[in-house]
């Protein structure tokens, strides 16, 4: 990979040859020469712009491999994507082989990976949490530490790991180059650059809009029971060699699946139920093309690496706009072109205009295939295989199979007709358009606080007592669960315990996975509470608590409840 003034090292560029790099992106050019000078950086910049690379290549290049001992970290916000990028830097340093990555978050063995880096790594991906422990109980240490990196940092706020962030960072007691990472910047996160990066250069590689210019955006307006027969209409007319598919829920994936199962088609499914080596294996059967159609929640896809999707497809109109970006961020990744499809219900359409205002990009109205159009698609697309196989196969034996054929009386129309019958599945449907038409768009003012409806709430043994501020169950939950933070609702922590509300759709989750959970170190025990809720004072209907108090920038709670 060429990487303009710079000069990479040969076992490291060796490595990028082999993975197809060529010319570094942007955020590449201008992160890694400025990071290898030892600036503390703010890169700002989308998912699929190359940003792994922008510092982890450098990192690489600074490691001593003669030291044992951590020499960078990097925190990031879920286990999936702490996987990805130490697959990443293993990528990167395959012919480094003194030089070990480890990965450590919560929900797995902490035994295990003490060991592994008892066993002397020099770098640490991993999530907040976890590092934290790992730092208290003295098995990280941090005499030896050069780079700090911060990715997905806004991701990292809003699951509430900001004091967390603040509290490794000042467990260094030295001066270290620090990198951070983060496609927005909110208020919160200037006070830690404020606090800890030193004299930062910015390096901004946003696509227009928010958006990838890459990605062709269309929307399909349909109604909600028609949304099977529109998707699968949608892949048989424009056969995207891997589609991706994303719905709101597991339910919606479940059912979905099942649907395009019975139909015959190449698909499988991931959401946060499903055990984390059936996800990795279903992620390989993907990439390499053995699944055609992926069907996921927003949790389970965030962060996996996820390669060469030709189309993504929204089954279900996210309920963020920024779910949105990070969807058809999926395609159109490092250049190449790509294409999303949002099928939209009648009730969902405020969404599309609430995303066009956020992305500052429209997002254009599009038909369904009729099932003639659908039928028209697949006898083309029989044709060509078959003059394909004539043209650039070898009929060996099969040319005495159609002699045999042929031998039967019949003509060689009838028996073409009948091997087409047998192996083309035509869309014998009846023709019916499923393009649902609705009055003339209206504008809307976006809510700038989503309402959770049908939710549980929740007991937790630990509270103030314990030293449990609301961002450390918001961060624990969120990031054990795999849940977003968005569906956890009101957090009050009392002296001795504390609740939470939550999706009613997670309670299963929550319980079962905070089972074997620690926050802050200390073992929890989580169940349904047995108290009804108060009806909430404030009128706008926000939590009874503060995410951020602009003097002090610390959790704070407004006035606590009389008693329960």
């Amino acid at each position: 990979m060429k990487i303009e003034n710079v000069i990479l090292n040969d076992n490291i560029q060796k490595a990028l040859d082999e993975m197809g790099f060529e010319e570094g992106t942007q955020i590449q050019q201008e992160a890694i020469p400025l990071i290898l000078e030892g600036k503390d950086i703010i890169g700002q910049s989308n998912t699929g712009t190359g940003k792994t690379a922008a510092f982890g290549i450098p990192i690489l290049e600074t490691i001593d491999s003669n030291i044992k001992m951590p020499q960078a970290i990097v925190l990031l916000p879920t286990r999936e994507l702490a996987v990805q990028v130490a697959n990443e830097f293993r990528k990167y340093g395959k012919y480094m082989e003194s030089i070990k990555t480890v990965t450590v978050y919560g929900g797995a063995d902490i035994r295990e990976q003490i060991t592994k880096l008892k066993g002397g790594a020099q770098i640490i991906v991993g999530t907040p949490g976890r590092v934290i422990d790992l730092i208290d109980r003295n098995v990280i240490k941090l005499s030896e530490l050069k780079l700090a990196v911060l990715d997905e940092a806004d991701e990292m706020l809003k699951m509430g790991f900001r004091e967390d962030i603040e509290l490794i960072l000042s467990k260094i007691d030295h001066k270290v180059q620090t990198l951070l990472f983060s496609a927005t910047i909110p208020d919160a996160m200037k006070n830690i650059i404020k606090k800890f990066l030193n004299n930062p250069v910015s390096v901004k590689v946003m696509r227009e809009g928010i958006t990838a210019k890459e990605v062709k955006q269309s929307y399909f307006m349909v109604k909600h029971s028609d949304k099977v027969d529109a998707l699968a209409r949608l892949v048989d007319t424009y056969t995207p060699r891997l589609a991706l598919v994303f719905c709101n829920t597991k339910k919606s994936v479940d059912d979905l699946y099942d649907e395009l199962i019975e139909r015959g088609y190449n698909c499988d499914k991931m959401h946060g139920d499903i055990k984390q080596s059936q996800r990795i294996d279903t992620l390989n059967k993907f990439n390499n093309g053995l699944i055609e159609i992926l069907i996921a929640t927003d949790v389970a896809a965030r962060g996996l690496d996820i390669k060469e999707v030709d189309l993504v497809i929204n089954y279900e109109v996210p309920s963020k706009e920024d779910y949105y970006v990070h969807r058809i961020g999926r395609t159109g990744r490092a250049g190449k072109e790509g294409a999303s499809f949002t099928l939209v219900s009648s009730k969902e359409m405020k969404k599309i205009e609430s995303i066009e205002r956020y992305t500052k990009k429209d997002i254009r109205k599009r038909t369904i295939p009729t099932v003639d159009k659908v039928n028209e698609v697949k006898q083309d697309k029989f044709i060509r295989n078959i003059v394909d196989v004539i043209e650039k196969e070898d009929l060996g034996g099969n040319r005495e199979l159609a002699g045999r054929l042929m031998a039967q009386g019949y003509d060689a129309e009838t028996l073409i007709a009948a091997m087409m019958k047998k192996l083309v599945k035509f869309d014998r449907s009846e023709e019916r358009d499923l393009n649902e038409v609705i009055a003339e768009r209206k504008k809307f003012t976006r809510s700038s606080s989503r309402n959770l409806e049908n939710t549980v709430r929740f007991h937790v043994n630990l509270g103030k007592k314990q030293g449990i501020r609301p961002g450390d169950i918001l961060g624990a939950v969120a990031g054990e669960c795999d849940i977003p933070g968005s569906d956890i609702g009101e957090i009050e922590v009392l002296e001795n315990y504390s609740f939470f509300n939550a999706a009613s759709e997670h309670q299963h989750k929550i319980l079962k996975k905070m089972a074997s959970a620690q926050i802050k170190g200390q073992n929890v025990a989580i169940e349904l509470s047995k108290e009804k809720k108060k009806a909430p004072r404030e009128k706008s209907g926000e939590n009874n608590w503060s995410k951020e108090k602009s003097s002090d920038n610390n959790w704070s709670r407004k006035k606590p409840r009389k008693k329960y």
